[in-house]
């Protein structure tokens, strides 16, 4: 699954939420973080998308770019 970038940008913006706030709340990298922001054909795994979702208090649906799990 793809992360929907734009979605994410929001969310972290909604919580004002900064790379190295979500990496300890998420408890991924940092690097994960930046390739989900800026590269539109990584695939985080399932795991990780739940990290960010659970993180910042959206959905998975909300987080992925087609919207399914």
């Amino acid at each position: 699954m793809k992360i929907n970038q734009r979605n994410l940008k929001t969310a972290m913006a909604t919580h004002c939420l900064s790379i190295r706030e979500l990496q300890t709340l998420g408890e991924v990298s940092r690097m994960t973080i930046v390739k989900a922001l800026n590269n539109p054909t990584y695939e985080p795994t399932t795991k990780t998308i739940g990290k960010l979702a659970n993180a910042l208090g959206v959905s998975v649906e909300h987080l992925t770019e087609t919207g399914e799990v």
